[in-house]
Order: C-alpha cells, then sequence, then structure tokens
C-alpha cells in the first residue's frame, strides 16, 4: 500500500510556515508524495493577469526555494503547479520538488476562453507531440496532468502509452462545476483502470463592486477516484490534508475485471 497526500489550499503567503505545518504531518504519516493545487504557490490566474511581472518572479522564485528546502528537510516528493518567467513573459507548468531539487514541466493544453485565456497570457507553446511529468513512486507509474487537460482524449492515450498507475490532477475549479468534475473523473478512472487524485484548491476571486454571492468560489472537495470509477474518498470545503492508501492489486483487478487497457493496447 501506497500513500499519497492531498493538500487543500488557498493562495499561500510568502512564508513557509504553513506549508511546513503540513509537510511535517505528511511525513509523520509516511506520505512521500503530496500533491497541491493549483495557484496555491502564485496568486490566482486573474490577479496574475494585472500583477507586475516582478512581483510574479518574486512569488515563483520564494516558493520555489521554499518547496525544494521542504522537499529535503522532510524527504518529499512534492508535486505543484507554479508560474515561472522565461524571456519577457510567463510559462504555466507543473513542478517536481524532490531532495532540493526542482523539475519543471510546461501545461500542454491552456484554457482560451474569454473569462479565463490563460493560453494568451501565458507563452507555453503548444507542440503536436505532447510530454507529461511522469514517474516511478515506490510501485506505482505516476503521471501529472493538470484538470483542463482532462477533457481531451489525446491526453489519456498519451498517458496510457506511459503504463501509468496514478494520475495527480491539480485544479483550480470554481462555479456549479463540482456535479461535471465527479463525473468526468469516475469515467476517466474507469476506462483507464487508473486511480485519479485530485487536488482542488480553496478560496475566493472577487474584483471590485462584486457581492461575495457573486464571486468565484473555490470550492476545494479533492477526491480520490479509485480504477473502478468510485470515488473512495475526499475532502470538504475546508483547508486540509487527505492521506489516500493507493493498493496496486485493486489496479490489477479493475482491468482484469473490465479489460478495457488491454484491449484499447492493441490500439495505441
Amino acid at each position: 500500500m501506497s500513500k499519497i497526500a492531498i493538500l487543500q489550499l488557498p493562495t499561500l503567503p510568502l512564508s513557509e510556515a504553513r506549508l511546513d505545518y503540513y509537510l511535517k504531518i505528511c511525513k509523520d504519516r509516511e506520505a512521500h508524495l503530496v500533491l497541491l493545487g493549483e495557484y496555491v504557490l502564485n496568486s490566482f490566474f486573474k490577479e496574475l493577469e494585472s500583477m507586475p511581472k516582478h512581483i510574479i518572479k518574486q512569488q515563483s522564485e520564494e516558493k520555489k526555494r521554499t518547496l525544494c528546502e521542504l522537499s529535503k528537510r522532510y524527504e518529499l516528493n512534492i508535486i505543484a503547479p507554479i508560474v515561472m518567467s522565461e524571456n519577457e513573459g510567463f510559462v504555466k507548468g507543473v513542478a517536481k520538488f524532490s531532495n532540493g531539487q526542482f523539475k519543471f514541466i510546461k501545461q500542454q493544453i491552456l484554457m482560451p476562453y474569454t473569462h479565463w485565456n490563460e493560453a494568451k497570457f501565458y507563452a507555453n507553446k503548444i507542440n503536436n507531440e505532447l510530454s507529461f511529468l511522469t514517474f516511478k513512486y515506490e510501485n506505482l507509474k505516476i503521471g501529472v496532468a493538470f484538470g483542463y487537460e482532462a477533457h481531451f482524449d489525446a491526453v489519456f492515450t498519451n498517458l496510457m502509452r506511459k503504463k501509468i498507475d496514478v494520475l495527480l490532477m491539480p485544479t483550480a475549479s470554481t462555479f456549479d462545476s463540482n456535479s461535471r468534475w465527479q463525473e468526468l473523473l469516475k469515467l476517466r478512472a474507469l476506462m483507464n483502470g487508473i486511480f485519479i487524485i485530485r487536488a482542488n484548491r480553496i478560496g475566493l476571486y472577487k474584483t471590485k463592486g462584486v457581492k461575495n454571492d457573486e464571486a468565484w468560489k473555490f470550492y476545494g472537495d479533492s477526491l480520490v477516484v479509485s480504477p473502478f470509477g468510485e470515488i473512495a474518498d475526499r475532502l470538504g470545503a475546508d483547508e486540509g490534508v487527505l492521506i489516500a492508501n493507493i493498493d496496486k492489486k485493486e489496479i490489477a483487478t479493475a482491468r482484469s475485471t473490465w479489460c478495457f487497457n488491454a484491449i484499447a493496447s492493441k490500439f495505441l
């Protein structure tokens, strides 16, 4: 049985105190792989749009330094989205902090919508070939993809070629999207015979003059979906930590029961 921790948090201040508190809990509970949600290390996207560039850069560099130090202090592998400076702009991606080291993979597919246009703001380039962060953790093959990328079949085709067992998915889901997200991730987990672990941020974003009930509310509900397409565990709407217990035997049982992976492998 392998343990993976989900930290459900809002955007964190520059101080390392809160992260230190939660990461020590993960260490004490023997969860050596930790997942954070989107826009936890950085301010939310809509805030970044109007933030001075030097402030964004300072925020990112300080969080990068902190996570490198904490990953070494507590002997953890920490997966967290982060915005990094590149040339005159910024790129968004996911970082793996391990033993004081930093590995960064750019997000592959960005949202292009009028109210949330990451594709326009960030300098990420869309390549013909998708490339996702994957790595070994104990006896599991782990993959990482952003929540928006879960909507695309090509993403899962790419990840399943790499024979992942668990997909880590940081999100910043808001509005009334929770039911849709649950059904989407349950289907993806069942059809691919994998665990999906989603870390969703919490907090509010509102513009001046907007009432709280009209603000963007990030509702949390970070969860673990089993390879049978069932929600195995979840957090509520509050800040906290969840330790997921991942049994590779359950993955094997689900795959042998439904045979989706064996059949699909003929076409990959």
